[in-house]
This record gives structure tokens, sequence and C-alpha cells, in this order.
């Protein structure tokens, strides 16, 4: 493929790319889980806690795996206080629900990309 084509190919898929991201940008469940996650971080205790129960539970997996079992223990001991306090908090249950929401979407997405992509190459052959 000449330089010109290539170019104008990588153009191409760059354009499409942004105005795939565009979209996306503006999908309502997407816009919803910006909006939460707004409302989470303005609430900087909250927010903090979210972060720290997420590093909890991202050490308590590597303790396991190392096998220091007590370390994992005391670990998702304290994740788990920490994840008690968080689960009567409205504004967190409001972020879950929407990151979820948006997961799903964006696995949607993935999954028919995926598909396409597949039929377009066995087409080809």
């Amino acid at each position: 493929m000449p330089s010109n084509q290539t170019d104008r190919a990588l153009s191409d898929y760059d354009l499409t790319v942004n105005r795939l991201l565009s979209k996306l940008a503006q999908h309502p469940t997407v816009v919803q889980f910006q909006a939460a996650e707004s409302k989470l971080k303005a609430t900087s205790a909250l927010y903090a806690l979210e972060v720290e129960m997420k590093a909890l539970a991202k050490d308590a997996v590597l303790y396991k795996k190392i096998g220091k079992v007590k370390a994992y223990q005391e670990t998702m001991a304290r994740s788990k206080v920490v994840e008690a306090q968080l689960n009567n908090e409205p504004i967190l249950i409001d972020y879950r629900r929407k990151m979820t929401a948006a997961n799903e979407l964006l696995q949607h997405l993935l999954q028919n990309l995926e598909t396409q992509i597949n039929e377009e190459l066995h087409r080809e052959k």
C-alpha cells in the first residue's frame, strides 16, 4: 500500500474512532455515569474511602497470591469495614449502579464490534 493510501487509511481510522468516542461520550448512560462520578469525587471523604477500599482489595489479592495469609486476612477485614461504611451511602450506590450500566454498554459495544470484525474477516477469506 503506497504511503498516501496508508496515511489516508490511518486518517479514516482515526476519524472513525474519534466519531465513535464522541457518540459514546454523548450516550445517556455514559453522561449519567460521569455525573455520578463527579458527585462522588466532590464528596472527597467518600471518594477517598472508595479509593482506599479498592486499594485494600487489590492488596488482599496480592497477599493471597504470594501466600501471606495473615496479611491477606487483615487487609480483607479492613476492606470489609470500609465497604460496610460505603454500602449505605446513596451517592455511592448511585455511582456503582451507573458504573455497572456504563460497563454493560461498553461490553455490548465491544462484543458487537468483535462480531462485525470477525464476520468481515471471514468474508475476505
